[in-house]
């Protein structure tokens, strides 16, 4: 039996603001309604003023019991279960909820590559039943207090036309959610029991040293006081303070230094000309330590901590076509490279802990050029184990890199990552740069290994120029376009099975859109070689892309449309419908065999994550987050009641290789301590 929910609530808090666990326990956050219906019927509706909906553990229409073998489907599940859980168990006399009763169609609709919001996701599949937009902006308006009475208790939107407005609002979001639940794909049994772990991992959540990060905050304040000091004496107070962008670009530019912003690629650049004036440099490099975007993240730390100091609900399952996850509120992900040791860092916090936020402010400035850029440093460290535990993590060392030869069969350079594991062998990064210039390794010099790391993260995917010299700027790589065409060329020649395996891959997803119904299987390297369980099938709406795991990719709305390549030859590509990442928006995009290995290859990468995920969970090592191909666990560190743990163990549970991976080269690194580093 399936039951569709969805709640309408209300609360003082911003829920994008705070997150959603502060919101759900903030005792001004309650419901307005809850409608729901059984299967395919029409929907019910609950609110408090009707009274108890359990009694006996039966709900009151008679249509189901706690005891039925139900589950409970919501789109974005997370938040009906903490509303059920946070507020109707212990204020209307609700049963608890466990996950495992729950489905999401959010998941759902993420796992076959559709967008998020029950709007989209609706539209996108063009179904009849449709989210009522004017509703919406009523449920918005009566989410937050209309005014606060003197005593400051919120007044609330609670005319009763609006609440029968939003009644009827909330039945319509259970219509399309059953409409929804009708066109999606079920989770996988291994699926759902990842999304579960998931759940406990966003419940857990991470600890936060609360101290460090307000007086971080403060300490920020004042260097910011400071450089838009610095900044009015650089340009003579024509440019009052750092966030002046238009009329630092308009002063800039009218000292002679063409620029057309201040983003941080046009600073860099900037300041890379060789006319530059003393003054303008000045002013450039204040705008570039005072613009550090990354420092805004300590206050959302301060506003999504809870009263236990554990921030949750940063971990959003499924946010990437391949499966990845993606980041929320603090965004993990994308924490700035740190360009202190974690050593440093660790001092830095602590005198954050110890100095008033004067005396912190001056050591800080005192010892270190860029102070901005040292508490960007420091974001890492803010995130710490619980007084009595640890930190304990593993990461996945090159993975995309082994997967990537494993999938296209390139023998030399898996035998190469065995060896180099082994420690009988040369590092990848040279041995990739000897291997394309036919060059023995040993003569392989320190910038030449730089060279050899660009085009390993750079080209495996079919990059040319571009994608080469985008990524050697990241590392401080320079080399001509013409050097970096030749490093192209050499690469491409020295993996020939993975250069096949763009085509093959490429071949296989438009044999399959043009032959709906019709399974085309990718074999590993050329044709003969080993077979690979990688196969495109097109069914109904969808391309899909089964992976060695079992798990498929889907492409939307697949078509074959022809293109003019840059070299003025016309070919079929194939297009298909997905969320921009960058505008966010429900369009059509194409793919390549390239990208199709990208997407393979990230999506291999992050089941052997999952794997691992499953396994340690289950071996008693509580995960707390995971980053990028990193697991990170909080264990109890007490050894004068017996608690202690060995990092070894931690390391081989998650370097153990899935059976439908055999023959796949995979090694971890590992780090146990106080506060998460880099």
């Amino acid at each position: 039996m399936i039951i569709h929910g969805d709640f309408e609530t209300r609360s003082e808090l911003d829920l994008k603001e705070v997150g959603l666990d502060v919101y759900a326990r903030h005792p001004s956050t309650d419901v307005w309604c809850f409608g729901w219906a059984v299967d395919d019927s029409e929907p019910h509706l609950w609110t408090p003023g009707c009274g108890a909906l359990f009694t006996t553990n039966r709900i009151i229409s008679g249509q189901w019991t706690l005891q039925d073998p139900f589950i409970l489907a919501a789109h974005n599940a997370p938040f009906e279960l903490a509303i059920w859980n946070h507020i109707c168990v212990p204020r209307y006399g609700w049963p608890v909820l466990r996950p495992e009763r729950t489905r999401c169609t959010m998941a759902m609709a993420y796992a076959m590559s559709l967008p998020g919001s029950l709007e989209n996701a609706a539209a996108a599949l063009g179904l009849t039943q449709q989210k009522d937009l004017a509703g919406h902006r009523l449920m918005m308006q009566m989410s937050r207090p209309r005014d606060h009475a003197p005593d400051g208790s919120p007044i609330w939107w609670d005319e009763f036309d609006k609440q029968v407005q939003i009644a009827e609002y909330c039945k319509q979001d259970v219509r399309t959610e059953q409409a929804l639940w009708g066109r999606l794909l079920q989770l996988s049994d291994a699926e759902q029991q990842l999304w579960e772990l998931d759940y406990q991992i966003n419940q857990r959540g991470i600890h936060l040293d609360r101290v460090a990060i307000n007086k971080a905050i403060w300490v920020v304040k004042k260097e910011v006081d400071r450089l838009n000091g610095e900044m009015q004496k650089a340009t003579d107070n024509a440019v009052c303070a750092a966030t002046e962008v238009a009329t630092l670009t308009k002063w800039v530019q009218g000292r002679g230094v063409p620029i057309d912003g201040l983003a941080k690629a046009d600073v860099i650049d900037a300041l890379k000309l060789d006319y530059v004036p003393a003054d303008v440099r000045k002013a450039l490099l204040i705008r570039q330590e005072a613009g550090k975007t990354s420092t805004a993240k300590l206050h959302t730390m301060i506003t999504c901590l809870n009263e236990d100091d554990r921030a949750r609900g940063l971990l959003q399952y499924h946010a990437a076509g391949t499966g990845r996850w993606g980041g929320r509120r603090i965004q993990t992900q994308n924490f700035p490279r740190p360009t202190i040791d974690h050593v440093t860092v660790e001092r830095v916090i602590e005198a954050l802990h110890t100095a008033t936020v004067d005396n912190a402010h001056w050591m800080i400035t005192a010892c270190f050029d860029r102070p901005m850029t040292v508490i960007s440093d420091c974001l890492r460290g803010m995130i710490c184990a619980a007084p009595g535990s640890d930190l304990v993590a593993a990461d996945f060392a090159n993975i995309e890199g082994r997967v990537l030869a494993w999938l296209a069969g390139e023998q030399w350079k898996l035998d190469a990552f065995s060896a180099y594991d082994r420690k009988e062998g040369p590092d990848i990064y040279k041995l990739g740069y000897a291997k394309s210039f036919r060059i023995p390794v040993e003569e392989v010099t320190k910038d030449q290994r730089f060279i050899g790391k660009v085009q390993e993260l750079a080209l495996g995917y079919q990059g040319g120029v571009g994608a080469f010299q985008t990524m050697a700027r990241g590392y401080g790589v320079v080399v001509s376009d013409a050097s970096a065409e030749e490093i192209k060329t050499a690469w491409r020649e020295a993996h020939p099975n993975i250069v096949q395996y763009w085509y093959d891959l490429e071949n296989a997803a438009k044999n399959a859109v043009s032959r709906p119904g019709l399974l085309f299987n990718v074999y590993r390297g050329n044709a003969g070689g080993v077979y690979q369980p990688v196969a495109f099938l097109v069914k109904g709406s969808f391309l899909f892309c089964k992976l060695p795991s079992g798990r498929v990719l889907t492409y939307p709305y697949p078509k074959l449309k022809p293109i003019m390549t840059p070299w003025g030859e016309e070919k079929e590509q194939i297009h298909y419908m997905s969320v921009d990442g960058k505008t966010r928006k429900w369009q059509e995009t194409h793919t390549y065999g390239g990208k199709l290995a990208e997407n393979v290859t990230q999506a291999v990468s992050r089941d052997i994550l999952a794997d691992a995920m499953l396994r340690v969970e289950a071996h008693g090592y509580p995960i707390v987050m995971h980053v990028h191909d990193e697991i990170v666990a909080e264990v109890i560190h007490a050894p004068e009641h017996g608690h202690t743990y060995d990092l070894k163990p931690f390391e081989t549970l998650i370097a153990q290789v899935p059976a439908w991976a055999s023959g796949l080269p995979i090694a971890v690194e590992g780090w146990k301590g106080k506060r998460y580093r880099k």
